[in-house]
């Protein structure tokens, strides 16, 4: 197992940990509530620039930036782990919470033209267009801590939560990318830390049993190292931006 893949281990192992032990620790004090949730819907990319290098390690060296590069859109699904503080009053006032979120989703790169700009050092030569010949499959994967606001409509004491719950959030975290290459076996592994804010709407069925809807985005970026179609010393960098329209179910207790 890879070192990265052990310390996300940890870091899950932890957060659940976390999230159980808490009440017990805190139970004479005040009164939180728990949950696990999944979800599934459609990731939405925005188009990005993408940086290259290459040849600094032999051969005319070449840096530039490939603009509005489109990634395919694709499913998406994932889970959540939330602790949120209940107050002693039961009303409208705003409730603070801690997640551990996951979302997975791909971002495949296919053939395509755009336009560019860089330099080469080869007088009299620049960079004005990069065309993408190859699919380029980018399998990824997200895991963040959010802190979470909601504001709890209809609460009641049996119902502390309320009936509806809006929510908002803001979170970081690490994403995992895999890029592989489909004309030849090739597949390298990146980490890198990555952000998100999120907003939604959950709505009770009951008290134990929920509902919801959220919009997120999701960026970061990755550095890939490719030799198998160019040089050593081939360098792209991938700038995700990722729009996730979800729909789940909760269970809360």
């Amino acid at each position: 197992m890879e070192e990265p893949t052990r310390t996300i281990v940890r870091a899950i192992v932890l957060a659940v940990s976390a999230l159980f032990l808490l009440p017990l620790q805190a139970q004479a004090e005040r009164d939180w509530e728990f949950s696990a949730g999944v979800f599934g819907g459609k990731a939405f990319h925005s188009d990005q620039n993408m940086d290259i290098n290459f040849g600094d390690y032999g051969g005319p060296a070449a840096h530039g930036t490939i603009h509005g590069v489109t990634l395919n859109d694709s499913g998406t699904f994932g889970g959540k782990l939330t602790a949120f503080h209940l107050p002693r009053k039961y009303n409208w006032q705003p409730q603070v919470g801690l997640e551990l979120d996951f979302t997975r989703f791909t971002a495949d790169l296919h053939p395509q033209q755009r336009g560019a700009e860089g330099t080469v050092n080869i007088p009299g030569m620049e960079i004005v267009g990069y065309t993408f010949n190859w699919v380029e499959d980018l399998s990824v994967n997200t895991l963040a801590a959010n802190l979470l606001f909601r504001y709890p409509v209809w609460s009641t004491p049996d119902l502390p939560q309320g009936r509806i719950a809006p929510y908002v959030g803001i979170g970081a975290g690490v994403q995992r990318a895999v890029m592989s290459l489909q004309i030849i076996p090739y597949r390298e592994v990146s980490y890198a830390p990555a952000g998100q804010v999120l907003v939604g709407m959950k709505f009770f069925v009951m008290k134990n049993l929920a509902v919801f809807g959220e919009y997120k985005r999701i960026w970061s970026s990755h550095d890939f190292l490719d030799p198998a179609l160019f040089s050593p010393g081939f360098e792209e960098t991938w700038s995700l931006a990722t729009n996730v329209l979800v729909g789940g179910v909760s269970l809360h207790f």
